[in-house]
């Protein structure tokens, strides 16, 4: 990648997904540099906390919705 990457927490949901693949597309290459894979893999570990953030951020903001259409149904059970 010639770019510097954008920071992690700077990165949209499906941005940083596509990232991830690639990263992980190029760290099963046999022929990787040992420098470059502990730098993707550090990389991929940002992108990957980013991520779960993400998710329960939405989990949190749905089930404040869903509450918010129903009071009577009380919070949602845990998935």
């Amino acid at each position: 990648m010639a770019d510097t990457p954008a920071p992690a927490d700077e990165v949209g949901y499906a941005e940083a997904l596509a990232e991830l693949e690639s990263i992980l597309e190029e760290i099963e290459d046999d022929a990787v540099d040992v420098d470059v894979l502990a730098a993707r893999v550090k990389r991929a570990a940002e992108l990957l906390r980013v991520c779960r953030s993400r998710i329960t951020a939405a989990k949190v903001e749905v089930t404040q919705i869903v509450a918010e259409l129903d009071p009577e149904a009380g919070p949602a059970p845990d998935a």
